[in-house]
């Protein structure tokens, strides 16, 4: 941490670095705010009349009306792994903090100033949503850091437009006495009694700055933001369901107790290095207070308008620096021409003596405050001489100059060279075509196009702080509201657990406590005005296409989608739900997506008329059904018709086949019975024949 003494010696290194620039950019803040005649020169004119014939704030309002018509859009894209929807969260959320008032007034503030000086700034800090104390949770908000070229300091060795590659950074608030002791009775709970002023006299004071001015009516405040490197461990944390989580070492402190409820281990340490900004709050005496801030970058955001870095130190300007000569001419110019009107001797009749001799009176009073309806002249002088009637000559007018003539056109040309190109008379006919018009005004915005380039710069800046400090504070789940693109508030889920549908593991969605982010810039109109050049675009288109074109009514549902009025969210409403519906338009949001689900489930009711046409359809079908099927009724009696009578036919030859196979089979066992029959006969015959025959002659020799 740093002492007072150290955290003086740097302001006053920052402030001597550029202290020459700021006390021209100084110059120009009160030229082109408070009075054009601030020179001794001009002040020691003898003109009697000194006016302020200004074209240049003419010049600064268009520039800034350009930066107002041309505003940043901020991209934030996920990188290193970071989810998708992370990148969302942040674009959602950014948004609508751009739309606080705070954030309205730090961004016009510190383009304003750069436009008139050459330098701005604002400061994101951060607050609790609810100040009475029942929620801790946190929000990031801006303010504008007022008078940023006298009283925001940079470290004198960082280079970049956007003071990324600076160490620290010296803003200075200037307060009352009362304000002073409020201040020191806020930061430190004690009030004291009287201002403390015994260490401006000291050698540690600071010898640049007065840091107390006035013999005690204003004392000076500085803030400093002091950014290094320390060497910290990440530790890797893992739930009961096996959630990331990764902390530091430093901060492990802080939620300690609130991990261990959720069943957090430790899995994995890690030494690293890393930057941390810490915050001092000191006056001239001592430091009131000091305490880390949200995130690794320094909080302030600074803009420029002409910026360039010569032998070592930073240079910038805005549109005064080069316009000052040319207007103070212009103002001595018109001052002079109004002395010669106001001063200078007018037209008055010479007369002879003797011809108004006695009438002096009516002569003495001259243009309208000489009231007599008629004025005398002597006709004869006293010697009886004819005098001449009428004036004898005329004391000739006051001319101007011809040197001063040419010099006002000459004064006109030379600021509006140096401020503004001017807009051509030819922008202003009506004849003149679109395309005419968008070459002219991008040749004007040629003249406003680095503010716009540097305005870009520190939007950037700011959105890679912002989501810096985001990724901070948003460690626990919570709601959000955010912004959408089309200018829509919507509510978001932060750290929200669900389940993958794809692996079935649980995981945390809109987690940014991981999450690591490119961020682009792109000037380009707002979006109010891209909507009213998109529904000029609609018109043209829809009165080309035929009435019953598909693309023409979904044209018009877009149309009616875009288009604001009185009482008219009702019907906008229901063209963006139909174009969701139609599948023209990708739901945004959680309840788009839910409205998409209920109306993919439910048919949509007819009227009374398709109902009707659609009973007549079905009917005509039933008909055509009933005809059919008496066809097919028909077809399907004449084929068992015929299925009958091959069966009959099938079954008539199959009985008579049985028949003559039943006879054969009778004709089969007759003739067996019949064979066998003979067979007993011829056994019985030749049983006989051989019971009858006689004996043989050998037998009959054997008996003799």
């Amino acid at each position: 941490m740093l002492t007072l003494k150290e955290l003086k010696e740097k302001h006053d290194k920052a402030y001597e670095a550029g202290q020459v620039t700021r006390e021209r950019a100084a110059n120009d803040m009160v030229f082109y705010y408070v009075t054009q005649w601030d020179t001794s020169l001009l002040a020691a004119s003898q003109l009697a009349y000194r006016g302020e014939f200004d074209l240049l704030k003419k010049a600064g309002r268009k520039i800034v009306a350009d930066l107002a018509m041309n505003s940043v859009q901020i991209d934030f894209e996920p990188v290193e792994g970071t989810r998708k929807d992370s990148a969302e969260l942040v674009d959602g959320v950014y948004r609508a903090g751009d739309t606080h008032n705070t954030s309205i007034e730090a961004y016009e503030m510190a383009k304003n100033e750069a436009v008139v000086c050459g330098v701005g700034a604002w400061e994101l800090y951060t607050e609790y949503k609810d100040m009475r104390g029942s929620n801790d949770k946190q929000t990031i908000k801006r303010r504008p850091l007022w008078e940023a070229n006298n009283n925001v300091f940079w470290d004198p060795n960082a280079k970049r437009i956007d003071k990324s590659d600076a160490t620290y950074v010296s803003v200075l608030t200037a307060y009352s006495e009362d304000g002073y002791l409020d201040l020191v009775e806020e930061l430190t709970g004690k009030r004291p009694d009287e201002v403390d002023t015994d260490s401006f006299s000291q050698p540690e004071q600071s010898y640049s700055f007065p840091w107390l001015s006035g013999e005690g009516k204003k004392i000076y405040v500085v803030k400093f933001y002091h950014r290094t490197k320390e060497k910290d461990n990440i530790l890797t944390l893992v739930d009961p369901f096996q959630r990331e989580k990764t902390v530091y070492e430093s901060e492990l402190d802080q939620v300690m107790d609130d991990m261990i409820d959720q069943g957090y281990t430790i899995t994995v340490e890690k030494e690293i290095t890393r930057y941390r900004v810490r915050m001092y709050i000191a006056s001239g005496s001592k430091i009131l207070s000091n305490e880390l801030i949200a995130g690794t970058h320094i909080p302030v955001i600074p803009m420029y308008g002409e910026y360039a870095y010569v032998e070592g130190e930073v240079h910038y300007e805005g549109v005064t620096r080069l316009a000052k000569d040319p207007q103070r001419l212009r103002n001595f110019q018109g001052s002079y021409l109004a002395d010669i009107t106001s001063r200078g001797p007018t037209a008055k009749p010479i007369f002879f003596k003797e011809q108004i001799a006695g009438h002096e009176y009516m002569y003495e009073t001259a243009g309208i405050d000489n009231r007599f309806n008629y004025l005398l002249q002597n006709r004869t002088s006293i010697t009886g001489e004819d005098l001449p009637i009428g004036p004898v000559s005329m004391m000739p007018d006051q001319g101007i100059p011809e040197a001063l003539i040419a010099s006002i056109a000459f004064s006109r040309e030379a600021i509006e060279d140096v401020a503004t190109p001017g807009t051509p008379q030819s922008i202003t006919d009506p004849e003149t075509s679109g395309k005419a018009v968008y070459a002219v005004q991008a040749q004007i915005e040629l003249q406003t196009v680095i503010y716009q380039s540097h305005y870009k710069h520190a939007k950037r800046r700011d959105a890679e702080v912002y989501a810096d400090m985001l990724s901070t504070i948003l460690d626990v789940p919570s709601e959000e509201q955010i912004e959408l693109s089309d200018g829509t508030r919507d509510v978001m889920q932060v750290m929200q657990s669900i389940i993958d549908e794809e692996t079935g593991e649980p995981i945390v969605i809109h987690d940014l406590t991981n999450s690591y982010f490119n961020v682009t810039s792109r000037i380009g109109p707002d979006y109010g005005s891209q909507k009213e050049q998109t529904i000029d675009r609609i018109e043209k288109m829809i009165m080309l296409m035929a009435p019953n074109d598909p693309i023409r009514q979904a044209l018009q549902l877009k149309q009616l989608a875009l288009m604001d009025g009185i009482d008219f969210g009702d019907i906008r409403d229901y063209a963006r739900k139909q174009l969701i519906i139609t599948g023209i338009k990708k739901p945004d949001t959680d309840e788009e997506k839910k409205m998409l689900e209920e109306a993919s489930k439910q048919k949509q009711q007819p009227d009374a008329a398709m109902v009707l046409a659609k009973a007549e359809e079905l009917k005509g079908q039933a008909d055509i059904m009933q005809e059919k099927r008496e066809g097919i009724k028909m077809q399907m009696d004449d084929a068992r018709t015929k299925d009958k009578h091959y069966i009959d036919v099938f079954k008539a030859t199959t009985e008579r086949m049985r028949v003559q196979v039943e006879a054969k089979k009778a004709g089969a066992t007759i003739n067996k019975v019949n064979m066998e029959s003979i067979g007993e006969q011829v056994d019985t015959h030749a049983k006989i024949l051989e019971m009858i025959k006689p004996e043989r002659p050998e037998k009959q020799y054997a008996n003799a």
